[in-house]
């Protein structure tokens, strides 16, 4: 019978290595434009080969920063490999998270409802 291992947090672990330096890392390649841009979420794949980095834009254009973002992934990525200490260092890929747009939009939402209960 095979002794029971405890269960790691590993990719907990990486998961937040790879967001503190994909969040450094990008920072040269960002514009001084309007928008806040951070790394809101990152997904390690558990063989470690992919890592979705989720990016949240606020205040700033979508498709423009993306496309940046796209175009300096190998930089970024070097950047990984010559930081992270591991053997196998996942390859990243950029995705929108437009949760706090989401989130501002109800916020509106509920202001306005709150605006039009003051009125009557």
């Amino acid at each position: 019978m095979k002794p029971q291992r405890k269960p790691t947090n590993r990719i907990a672990k990486v998961n937040s290595v790879i967001q503190k330096v994909v969040g450094e890392a990008m920072l040269p390649f960002l514009d001084e434009g309007p928008g806040i841009v951070t790394v809101s979420k990152v997904e390690a794949s558990r063989d470690l080969k992919w890592a979705k980095v989720w990016i949240s834009i606020v205040g700033g254009d979508d498709d423009k920063i993306m496309g940046l973002l796209h175009k300096h992934i190998y930089e970024i990525q070097g950047e990984l490999i010559r930081t992270l200490p591991m053997k196998i260092i996942p390859r990243i890929q950029f995705f929108l998270d437009t949760s706090p747009r989401y989130v501002q939009h109800i916020d509106e939402l509920i202001k306005q409802i709150h605006e039009e209960d003051d009125s009557n």
